[in-house]
């Protein structure tokens, strides 16, 4: 799948996430507005893979937003990988491999 087009949907898939929990958490409040111009920009083609994620542990490092168990772990997991584009960095790859290795 084009790089581009992968970036286009996580970017949806975490705003729409964001958005959802916008009035009930203040971190994904804050996240989103904070955000919001980066997924306008990518929305409109001004921004692709590969692009640096300024927002990383935005809310400190150890805010629950950040934990595994937080329903926005996933999807900013995601959103960060198509951004940065880590699918075609070495060490994930190496890490990919890994893990497909500890599988069999």
């Amino acid at each position: 799948m084009d790089k581009v087009k992968v970036l286009c949907e996580k970017a949806q898939s975490f705003r729409a996430l964001l958005e959802g929990h916008a009035r009930d958490n203040m971190d994904a409040n804050l996240l989103l507005t904070w955000l919001t111009p980066l997924f306008k920009d990518i929305e409109d083609g001004k921004v692709i893979s590969s692009c640096y994620y300024e927002y990383r542990v935005a809310l400190g490092k150890d805010s629950p937003f950040y934990e595994p168990s937080s329903p926005f772990f996933s999807a900013e997991s995601a959103f960060v990988c198509a951004l940065e584009d880590w699918v075609s960095q070495a060490w994930y790859q190496e890490g990919k491999r890994r893990a497909d290795e500890k599988e069999k």
